[in-house]
């Protein structure tokens, strides 16, 4: 049989292939609507909207945050950088990522995982918690408030007796 060339087709196949895994269509895209596979993932910016589950998907906010705080000197082309929610300075960062992280924790009930986007600056995207040359933008005190705040989602996701938490970074 050729290989399928429609997105129903090709969750089919994958699903054929390895059952054991489970399978996001569309990672943000509008083929989550079709309710083909196992996650509802979506994309939001920059806040983390409320993604739901369903009779047969979990909920994932796939991408979220692009909080930007340009550091002068760190930047690829300097004043040519995008970014989704832009604040004077990375401790203003630091305080918009922890109020994000506060929504998360709120919907532990139905929300299973999360991607904050991006760890690290690229070339004219400046929205990461590393500068472009993989500085650290915060300070101590920002870090472990950040942190802080992760440790808050997992241990509200734990009290529901959820395991896991493994692949969310301090």
């Amino acid at each position: 049989d050729p290989p399928p060339h429609d997105v129903a087709g090709v969750v089919a196949l994958f699903k054929r292939l390895d059952p054991t895994r489970l399978v996001d269509t569309d990672s943000g895209g509008r083929a989550n609507d079709r309710h083909i596979a196992d996650v509802n993932d979506i994309h939001s910016y920059p806040f983390p909207h409320d993604a739901r589950p369903s009779g047969t998907q979990y909920a994932m906010v796939g991408e979220f945050g692009g909080i930007g705080a340009f550091v002068r000197g760190k930047e690829w082309k300097p004043q040519a950088c995008h970014t989704y929610l832009k604040v004077g300075t990375p401790q203003q960062g630091a305080a918009a990522y922890v109020k994000m992280a506060a929504t998360l924790r709120s919907r532990v009930d139905h929300v299973s995982a999360s991607v904050y986007t991006q760890t690290t600056d690229v070339e004219l995207e400046c929205d990461g918690f590393l500068n472009y040359d993989r500085t650290s933008k915060f300070s101590d005190e920002d870090t472990a408030a950040i942190r802080k705040a992760n440790q808050a989602i997992i241990a509200a996701s734990r009290a529901r007796g959820v395991e896991g938490g493994a692949g969310t970074a301090a």
